[in-house]
């Protein structure tokens, strides 16, 4: 094995270089700058973003497809279309927190070094070939989210919710640690190609391949909590309401997009997914009871980030059992509609808040009387979440009931009809802001606000609004 890296091993992983190197630079020059003035490095990490989207999509030219660092690193259509999603969220995110940032007091200039600290763990997350860099890249995303998530210092619901999700997943990482450790001891390598073999087949007498089954089983439990898949889902209402609205928007776009597509590059290296095997029915279990809990937990909330939740857990179970069936682009389609929807929901609900209510469908009503952009865009994106047509997300779920159809498989029956059916239940909570906002005389506690127009949230929002409307109408899963 050949350990010096060629010019093409290093120009495989040039965005992710850019982000780590600009983040630790970042982190340096910050107290250069007035403490009271993030400006410069909000434009810095803003500018870097944009730089490495565009070595992002330059990587199918340069270095090309294909496999770098002796297996280490693999580029491929997938990991450059998910690396696109990483890096386009936390832009959005760059540009909508500002005001957010200011309105709770927080003095916090690594907040933007961290962002694409997260941004350089996804990447290594889903274009790693190898469990430990794969490990070192999901490592580097949540401790990046610890802090995050907890840098309200002074507010005890950001404090609790980071401690919470710092307990659970250091758990969840022992056991995915746990998990690359069985799967070594039965191949001999940490090579996700190599370990894989030694799953797949139905010799229960071979004891590498029993080890390589228990190896996969851990690994998959701590994707399922990164993901927020029932039963691994109790942190996620909580962390939603307690973190920074922009930030929750955040994680429900970015790093649960980079969980899911761990998830499917992972898959991808089944020589062929059989809808009859062990894994296709307990994550096809998972699934069902993902959306099934998602949606009945997400009927009985009142607060709008607890609604976003639940119903985050719920999308999480489609695009799981569209994963299970064999959907590539159709998954990623998904996902990318879904980290739009997510951003724009979370920007728009940042705005209203103004840095100290708490949105829940009562504070809601008769909004569109005094915010009627503000009533449009959310109601824009929760009927796209809902699925109705003709936005976004009626087509991306379209798509992926499609693929989950192409075969007559009785797992294949049974995900189409619990997706179809938790849809249809799903209608009703993302409707009851319809009828609070725009069907209700009584005023709520909004309108006596004087809210002040915050541009960086308006930007966020309205380009994600304008991609759920009218995306669908050049962008499908075939021009992936």
């Amino acid at each position: 094995m050949n350990l010096t890296p060629e010019t093409k091993d290093l120009l495989s992983i040039f965005p992710a270089l850019l982000l780590g190197g600009g983040g630790a630079i970042f982190l340096v020059l910050q107290f250069l700058f007035p403490a009271n003035d993030q400006r410069i490095l909000r434009f810095s990490a803003g500018l870097l973003l944009l730089v490495s989207l565009f070595y992002t999509f330059d990587l199918k030219k340069d270095p090309g497809l294909g496999v770098f660092f002796s297996g280490q690193v693999v580029i491929s259509d997938l990991t450059i279309y998910l690396n696109v999603i990483y890096i386009i969220t936390a832009l959005l995110t760059v540009i909508a927190s500002p005001r957010i940032l200011n309105q709770h007091g927080i003095d916090f200039p690594e907040f933007y070094p961290l962002i694409l600290f997260a941004v350089t763990g996804m990447f290594f997350m889903t274009t790693s070939g190898d469990f430990i860099l794969t490990f070192v890249g999901l490592e580097l995303l949540s401790i990046s989210l610890y802090v995050l998530i907890g840098m309200a210092k002074n507010e005890m619901s950001s404090l609790e919710s980071a401690l919470k999700y710092f307990l659970l997943g250091a758990f969840s990482s022992g056991f995915m640690l746990m998990g690359i450790a069985f799967l070594y001891g039965a191949s001999g390598s940490t090579n996700i190609q190599t370990a894989m073999r030694f799953v797949q087949g139905m010799n229960f007498d071979n004891d590498p391949m029993i080890y390589a089954r228990i190896g996969l089983g851990l690994f998959l439990v701590g994707v399922c909590f990164k993901i927020a898949l029932a039963p691994f889902h109790s942190w996620t209402p909580d962390v939603y309401e307690g973190a920074l609205t922009t930030m929750t928007g955040f994680m429900a776009s970015g790093p649960k997009t980079a969980a899911m597509g761990l998830l499917l590059v992972v898959f991808g290296y089944f020589t062929k997914i059989d809808t009859n095997s062990s894994w296709t029915y307990l994550l096809g279990g998972i699934a069902i009871l993902s959306m099934t809990l998602g949606n009945v937990f997400a009927l009985k909330q009142d607060n709008l980030k607890r609604v976003l939740a639940y119903s985050s857990i719920s999308h999480a179970g489609y695009v799981v059992a569209g994963i299970v069936v064999g959907a590539k682009m159709e998954v990623v389609y998904y996902l990318i509609l879904y980290s739009f929807m997510n951003i724009a929901a979370f920007s728009i609900i940042a705005y209203l808040e103004n840095g100290k209510q708490i949105i829940t469908y009562d504070s809601l009503r008769f909004l569109v009387s005094r915010k009627p952009l503000s009533s449009f865009g959310l109601l824009v994106i929760f009927f796209s979440l809902g699925g109705i047509p003709p936005l976004g997300g009626f087509w991306s779920k379209l798509f992926l009931f499609q693929a989950i159809a192409s075969s007559d498989n009785f797992m294949n029956r049974l995900l189409l009809i619990a997706g179809v059916i938790n849809s249809a239940v799903a209608i009703y909570y993302y409707l009851r802001l319809t009828v609070s906002a725009f069907m209700t005389e009584e005023k709520g506690e909004i309108l006596s606000e004087n809210i002040p127009i915050s541009y960086g949230l308006t930007f966020a929002s309205a380009v994600s609004i304008l991609f759920v409307l009218f995306s669908w109408i050049v962008f499908h899963p075939s021009a992936l």
